[in-house]
């Protein structure tokens, strides 16, 4: 079976529909391990308001909330993956609508493709790895291009301050956008990644007209039975060049007051969001401040769980989740006003979730941070950090590439 999943994965066309869910550390499913599955029966993506639904060739519009169709089709005993766009808090929020032109192609707020139990394939990580002994990738272009110059982002960062001085927002979260033409074959790509750049929350997902890869090591939410888990990261340091100045690095992250009072900012801030779905008195902090190692960088991270009330759908809980705290900043209303003011593009995906979905309505969503969306021969990605009153805009703009430099040097 290893053999034919490893033909597959070289033969299939890029406008097949699929899904490969990369774990390791235990992301998606607990242990390290590789999902494929392939030839969904139904897709499912919104835009401008409107739901559209495919079945075998066969489409169907609807003006229905997307989350409902997700939790049907869940309940007709189907696996969904997917991803919910940062621009889809503006469905959630009907109030809240963008004050300015955002550049970008636009891809749909929200993207679903469901699969039949039989379709999922699970084998170990290594084994996966075994399998890909694929001629040499044709590396693409490294010309990157990016939406503003440095002197813009610092500008912007600026901007920021000035609203927390004045009261307006504790923290928030800025990005840039980084453009590339892109002529490899998306899966090809993905593969290079994974190799280099192990996380627990890899995917690659084929919606036919565009791809997105995504290498995230955050938690947005896992749904267990009726506990409720997320774990926000904020704070980060790049790995060192050998095992004293890795040692000094980390020490410096874990000390770190500014990086403490940032984090803590987020997990209030999820310890809010949780405490609106889940039974009084019921939500807790797990971990604090804990620095977790990655090939690239050092991040710190926090734990925050709770007990879901009785009647709670998957609905309610991205209704009053999303997006994740940890990229939009807090208060997370006003931050998420002044991103839409200070930032010139569009997010897609970017800073929203993506997630695999069962049908016993749990599910597992990862903040879908360090992602490739790959769409007419172009590859666009995303890169971001918290400010606060003492960031300092270069060092800021500093961490954006440090934060990029995986999806970088893959390219």
């Amino acid at each position: 079976m290893d053999t034919m999943l490893s033909s597959k994965l070289r033969d299939i066309k890029p406008v097949e529909k699929r899904a490969i869910l990369i774990s390791s550390g235990g992301g998606w499913t607990n242990k390290d391990s590789t999902l494929v599955l392939e030839h969904p029966e139904v897709s499912l993506t919104f835009q401008n308001g409107i739901s559209f639904l495919e079945h075998r060739g066969r489409g169907l519009k609807l003006r229905k909330n997307p989350l409902k169709v997700v939790v049907e089709m869940l309940n007709r005993d189907y696996i969904g993956v997917g991803y919910l766009g940062y621009e889809f808090s503006q469905f959630l929020e009907p109030s809240f609508k963008s004050v300015r032109q955002k550049d970008g192609a636009p891809l749909p707020d929200l993207s679903f493709l469901f699969f039949d139990r039989g379709q999922l394939q699970e084998m170990k990580l290594e084994k996966w790895e075994e399998n890909l002994r694929w001629p040499e990738i044709q590396e693409t272009s490294n010309t990157l291009q990016p939406n503003m110059t440095k002197a813009q982002f610092c500008q912007m960062v600026e901007h920021a301050r000035r609203y927390i001085a004045a009261g307006d927002i504790y923290q928030v979260n800025l990005s840039q956008r980084f453009e590339v033409p892109f002529k490899v074959q998306p899966e090809l790509f993905a593969a290079k990644l994974y190799r280099t750049q192990p996380v627990p929350f890899g995917c690659y997902l084929n919606f036919g007209e565009f791809q997105l890869i995504s290498g995230s090591m955050e938690l947005f939410l896992r749904k267990n039975g009726n506990r409720l888990t997320t774990r926000p990261i904020k704070g980060t340091r790049r790995r060192g060049c050998g095992e004293e100045e890795d040692m000094k690095l980390r020490q410096g992250l874990s000390e770190s007051e500014k990086e403490k009072a940032e984090n803590l900012m987020i997990v209030d801030l999820m310890r809010n969001d949780l405490g609106r779905i889940c039974e009084f008195n019921s939500v807790r902090v797990d971990e604090l401040f804990k620095v977790e190692q990655y090939s690239t960088l050092f991040q710190m991270v926090s734990e925050v769980s709770g007990k879901l009330k009785e009647g709670v759908t998957i609905e309610h809980i991205v209704s009053n989740t999303f997006p994740p705290g940890s990229v939009t900043g807090a208060p997370k209303r006003r931050a998420m006003e002044i991103i839409d003011e200070l930032e010139p593009h569009l997010r897609g995906p970017y800073c929203g979730a993506i997630g695999l979905f069962m049908p016993n309505g749990d599910f597992t969503l990862s903040v879908a941070i360090r992602v490739l969306a790959i769409s007419d021969g172009m590859g666009t990605f995303w890169a971001g950090g918290g400010i606060m009153w003492d960031s300092i805009p270069e060092l800021e703009y500093e961490e954006t590439l440090i934060k990029a430099q995986a999806m970088m040097k893959a390219l």
